[in-house]
């Protein structure tokens, strides 16, 4: 058409583009456009929205820190002595955290809560293992089930508590 000007992305202003959000008709390039189901929105529309979906309170963290902590701890003794069987405990020990922290917190979602129960999980079975951390040829197979424990405890919190609610 004649007359029509020519438009530049709002993120790449080099690169001209005839395509435009649907929520807030900013410019965007291919490269800076997100596809939805209802059409293509910039990356800006698009965490605008996802932040929506996140309501936990900065109390939730703290809360979820010290619960996860506390149930860390009350496991690592449990793992200390269980050796192989730590492949079936540690899912169940991050199930469980993250089904007691999610009910606690009111069942709200926080972007982070996965992170701060994970690292709950490990500070709990810190104070147990630092010693063996010191005499680190001593007790290198104890560590490596520590590992495994934490890798299965904290991979079933991420898909609970990220992915799945």
């Amino acid at each position: 058409m004649a007359g029509e000007e020519t438009l530049f992305c709002a993120f790449h202003p080099g690169t001209p583009t005839a395509l435009r959000c649907n929520r807030c008709g900013r410019p965007i390039c291919i490269r800076c456009a997100v596809q939805t189901p209802v059409g293509y929105r910039c990356r800006a529309c698009v965490a605008g929205q996802q932040a929506v979906f996140f309501n936990a309170r900065p109390l939730d963290y703290g809360l979820a820190a010290l619960v996860a902590t506390a149930i860390g701890l009350l496991a690592a003794p449990i793992v200390a002595a269980l050796g192989f069987w730590v492949i079936f405990i540690g899912p169940l020990v991050g199930s469980l955290a993250a089904e007691i922290v999610h009910r606690l917190i009111g069942r709200r979602r926080g972007r982070w809560i996965w992170l701060v129960v994970s690292g709950g999980l490990v500070a709990g079975l810190a104070p147990f293992r630092l010693p063996l951390l010191l005499a680190f040829p001593l007790f290198l197979p104890r560590l490596l089930w520590d590992g495994i424990y934490l890798a299965m405890a904290i991979s079933t919190v991420i898909g609970y508590l990220r992915f799945w609610r």
